[in-house]
């Protein structure tokens, strides 16, 4: 139960960052993409499960406030929870690699996606300006982001371990 109320305000706190704080910090024009760091964190740490839904939620809340249809987001974000979670096997916590790359290569996925879904669906076919001042700005930005905001997050995350190992013990 604590996991669950824990995970749910990190989904709420990661959303108000990335929709507001960020927004005020607009770097090359960019916010880097909060939640999509969340969401590959959890998924390589807790494995697919909890990543998935860690992604679903979010990507709802996305949906809800900004999204041009109700799903694409929530989507989007799950299908990245599920891939992620494929290299909970392999992941080590000592390990800052694996996780800042999924970080980068999720963000680089996300971005040609809203590029299709947006751009060229609206017949704007200049990919390699849209790479070079949108896509690589906010993959930077974000994975410098997610170098600290997965410190944090690992730390969450031991606690957590720790508080339901303590409680596993007890009984």
């Amino acid at each position: 139960m604590r996991r669950i109320v824990v995970t749910a305000i990190t989904i709420l706190v990661c959303f108000l960052l990335q929709t507001s704080v960020f927004d005020l910090f607009k770097l090359a024009d960019t916010v880097p993409n909060v939640l999509l760091i969340l969401v590959s964190s959890v998924s390589v740490m807790r494995g697919q499960k909890e990543g998935m839904l860690t992604g679903f939620f979010g990507g709802l809340l996305l949906d809800i406030f900004y999204g041009s249809w109700l799903g694409g987001f929530a989507f989007i974000y799950m299908l990245f929870g599920f891939v992620d979670g494929l290299f909970n096997q392999i992941y080590y916590s000592d390990d800052n690699f694996l996780p800042i790359i999924m970080i980068g290569v999720n963000d680089l996925v996300y971005g040609i996606i809203m590029y299709i879904a947006y751009g060229l669906l609206q017949n704007h076919m200049h990919i390699l300006f849209y790479i070079r001042s949108i896509i690589l700005p906010e993959m930077v930005y974000t994975v410098a982001v997610g170098i600290i905001l997965y410190q944090i997050l690992l730390r969450i995350n031991d606690w957590l371990e720790k508080k339901n190992k303590g409680s596993a013990d007890f009984v």
